[in-house]
């Protein structure tokens, strides 16, 4: 018989896998019940596994009321990356002149990662190598708290690119964001401080475009079959 561990990892890897799959739409109350019951086990790891979610910001617990698929306002994603935009603009500014060769070495090293996850559209290693790449030139700024508020909003609008990316759909066009990070790296290179800005904040537009909400969803049942 399974521990309860490896029961809770088990709900938990389920759920997780049908809300980045888009099985499971933004808004959607994720029944503890309903769970329990089509998986045969009892609700303390359904619980578990919810809360687990609801930490990683995929999931939030509303008071009497229950656990839904986290689904925010389109003002509240705009509001997200208008501000990691604004961040990064003035992280990149100050950290042009603190990356090294091998620095930009590693960047080309992390954009050669994301275009092989692009093109075979697996989302968790596009993800990754989207967060290293931002957050290796974000923190040569050498800004502690600049760094703290940059990391939080990746996370805060990983999440968006996982729920509302049209890339990620079968219909959606080529991938062009890690073309657009390698022409980041050159202008880097020849220290063109506007150019590369004026380039980011065009990257940022263009994510903030593809963005939209996948409406051909499960049931919360049918996730388990």
């Amino acid at each position: 018989m399974e521990d309860k561990y490896s029961i809770k990892n088990h709900v938990y890897k389920t759920l997780k896998e049908a809300i980045l799959s888009r099985k499971l739409p933004p808004g959607k109350q994720i029944v503890e019940n309903t769970i329990s019951t089509k998986l045969k086990v009892s609700r303390t790891p359904v619980r578990n596994a919810i809360n687990q979610l609801a930490v990683e910001g995929l999931v939030e617990i509303r008071p009497n009321k229950g656990a839904f698929v986290i689904n925010p306002t389109l003002e509240e994603i705009l509001q997200a990356y208008s501000l990691r935009k604004e961040l990064e603009l003035m992280a990149i500014d100050v950290s042009i002149n603190h990356l090294s060769d091998s620095d930009m070495d590693e960047l080309e090293r992390i954009v050669k990662e994301e275009k092989e996850a692009l093109f075979k559209k697996h989302i968790a290693n596009y993800l990754n190598a989207n967060e290293k790449f931002h957050l290796a030139i974000v923190k040569q700024c050498k800004n502690k708290f600049l760094i703290e508020f940059i990391e939080k909003l990746i996370s805060q609008t990983s999440i968006y690119l996982m729920l509302f990316d049209v890339f990620f759909e079968d219909s959606s066009s080529q991938p062009y964001g890690h073309k657009e990070h390698l022409e980041i790296i050159q202008l880097m290179k020849q220290k063109k401080h506007k150019e590369v800005k004026i380039c980011l904040a065009k990257h940022f537009d263009n994510a903030i475009s593809s963005l939209d909400v996948q409406s051909d969803y499960s049931d919360l049942e049918g996730i388990f079959d």
